[in-house]
């Protein structure tokens, strides 16, 4: 058994076997996720955005990542500077397709904030993106 599937286990007492089940789905389908390259940087920039400013990160990031989207300065001084750099990079100059990857991480990331918590999420993130 995986790391991963060993904190879930341990997790059940705490969480109920319903919740346990549900985050190993949302795992599975963040792991996916993070082999389009566009999505596995919105995570990351996700996972910074919950380490350095909590729960309130992830609003922060969804509307400093659309602000790339759309081509405007983003005020992302609170992401690893590799991360920030690679986001300036790649959502600035987004083709469509990407937009629509980005965007879509950015939903899923807040949706998994709200379910599972800060803390939750940045080890979500964490495990899907190794």
């Amino acid at each position: 058994m995986s790391d991963i599937a060993n904190t879930l286990e341990a997790l059940i007492p705490i969480l109920g076997a319903a919740a346990v089940s549900k985050a190993e789905k949302e795992l599975s389908d963040l792991a996916t996720d993070a082999d389009d390259p566009t999505k596995k940087l919105v995570f990351s920039l996700m996972a910074d955005a919950v380490e350095e400013l909590g729960p309130e990160g992830v609003k922060v990031a969804k509307r400093e990542v659309n602000k790339l989207l759309r081509g405007e300065p983003a005020d992302i001084d609170w992401a690893n500077p590799r991360t920030a750099s690679d986001a300036v990079a790649l959502l600035q100059n987004a083709e469509c397709q990407q937009r629509k990857s980005a965007r879509q991480a950015a939903t899923k990331a807040g949706k998994l904030v709200g379910t599972f918590g800060a803390i939750f999420f940045k080890a979500l993130v964490s495990g899907a993106l190794k």
